[in-house]
């Protein structure tokens, strides 16, 4: 007589939670977890095949630098060490501050994972070019399929100003939160479009602050540009507008604009809605996962873009020097 009740009741049960699954499956959260999982999926293939088979360090030399190069190079490096201990310090105070995981601290995970994609910006000819001065691994592009760039024995992936490089997109993001913030205060009614372009003059900012440092210093360069969108065209130090123009929105705009609307909207960051939806463990999870697909997304968005737009009309520079070749 107990046990027809019970059958019914769990029956009942089941058919009452698997639309309330669906829904769950179908929220912007959810889907952004999926697209993060099948990113760091591939990133294990291929790193992992790149590690047992193909891993080593790029053999160190001045590579015909002189002393003053040297400096410079070494210097680059080492603020790209500070750089990028920073980047990592500033989420991780949020996170104590406000006893959760913040949105900033998974675009830090997120963009930190994001370093694998590098070598795509090279996928069919030298676009980018690291200095070989640097401390570096050689690059693993040869395990990405179908890639046929420049050959990774002579083709360094630096270990502070490549693998580690990504989480410096925290100098990207928090000026351009500054700048929204203070676009917020001044004018309460500000519309949409116009906050828009408030954060993306504040990413152009640190943009425009950040790339010289890294170019004039010979650390990381483009070798391959199209003349008549790139700053100083056909010279080693040669800055591409398009470039500059993208890596704002990459590391500045977009994320910035993650972290604006979780900070000021009741929904959180669009990539976060549905977030309620789920069970509360697993929402920091899922919430990780969904940041990691948008930063690995946009990040893999940044490498295509530089190297579809040099094939299409980009000329290697002719003086490159020995470190950068």
């Amino acid at each position: 007589m107990t046990t027809a009740p019970s059958g019914r009741t769990s029956g009942t049960a089941t058919e009452d939670t698997a639309p309330a699954a669906r829904q769950q499956l179908r929220t912007p959260v959810a889907a952004w977890a999926v697209i993060g999982t099948l990113f760091l999926t591939a990133e294990a293939v291929v790193m992992s095949r790149w590690a047992i088979t193909g891993a080593r360090w790029f053999p160190s030399g001045a590579y015909g630098l002189s002393p003053a190069g040297k400096l410079t190079v070494g210097a680059f490096q080492a603020l790209s060490i500070a750089g990028a201990l920073f980047s990592i310090a500033w989420p991780l105070w949020l996170c104590k501050q406000r006893r959760s995981l913040t949105i900033e601290a998974m675009l830090l995970v997120g963009y930190l994972s994001a370093f694998w994609l590098m070598p795509v910006v090279n996928y069919s000819g030298q676009v980018a070019s690291y200095s070989k001065y640097l401390i570096a691994t050689t690059d693993w592009g040869p395990f990405l399929p179908g890639w046929h760039g420049p050959n990774p024995d002579t083709h360094p992936v630096p270990l502070f100003v490549g693998w580690f490089a990504l989480a410096e997109a925290m100098l990207w993001v928090l000026p351009t939160v500054w700048g929204l913030e203070t676009a917020i205060r001044r004018w309460p009614n500000l519309s949409r479009p116009r906050l828009v372009l408030a954060g993306l003059s504040a990413a152009m900012a640190a943009e425009l602050a950040l790339e010289p440092v890294m170019v004039f210093s010979g650390g990381y360069i483009y070798a391959s540009a199209v003349p008549s969108l790139t700053l100083f065209a056909g010279h080693w130090y040669q800055i591409p507008v398009y470039a500059t123009v993208i890596a704002s929105l990459v590391y500045g705009l977009i994320p910035g604009l993650m972290c604006h609307y979780d900070h000021h909207h009741p929904q959180g960051a669009p990539i976060l809605r549905g977030l309620q939806t789920l069970p509360r463990r697993a929402r920091p999870w899922v919430a990780a996962l969904s940041v990691v697909g948008m930063a690995q997304l946009c990040f893999l968005g940044l490498t295509v873009s530089y190297a579809v737009i040099a094939a299409l009309g980009g000329v290697v520079t002719p003086d490159l020097p020995a470190h950068l070749r």
